[in-house]
């Protein structure tokens, strides 16, 4: 995480100071990002933190979210009896805990796979960007 924010940091200093050197860094940034995700143990690593927050998540009681929503029920009651949204869930599908999980890996490695995609088009990007520039009339 520090070091994620260290290039941040760097990234938006280079930016300040050139704009074809940035355009090298984020690239370089993009590329090593890339390979981090494309690691297993940084897609457990990943993983884990996004169910740990997704678990918290799935722990929340659904009483309150059904009370607002009463009124679209034409004013009735909606008992949801403490449920949580694990529960209810997990009452549709028995499996759906490990679905959750899977795709959780599934997100961290397409997420490499889409830094991957957008460091090697960073080039092109950037030559479009200059010539929307190019083409927008100077504003003072």
């Amino acid at each position: 995480m520090r070091k994620s924010v260290l290039s941040l940091l760097a990234l938006s200093a280079a930016v300040t100071a050139s704009p074809a050197l940035a355009a090298s860094q984020t690239q370089r940034d993009m590329e090593q990002m890339a390979q981090k995700l494309q690691r297993p143990e940084t897609q457990a690593a990943m993983s884990g933190a996004l169910m740990a927050i997704l678990g918290a998540f799935m722990d929340m009681r659904v009483d309150g979210i059904a009370k607002a929503l009463e009124p679209m029920n034409g004013g009735k009651p909606i008992k949801m009896k403490g449920r949580t949204i694990r529960e209810m869930a997990e009452r549709s599908d028995p499996h759906f805990e490990q679905k959750l999980e899977g795709g959780s890996r599934a997100m961290v490695a397409s997420a490499g796979a889409m830094a991957g995609a957008l460091a090697a088009a960073m080039p092109e990007l950037e030559r479009a960007l200059e010539k929307v520039e190019d083409a927008l009339p100077a504003t003072k």
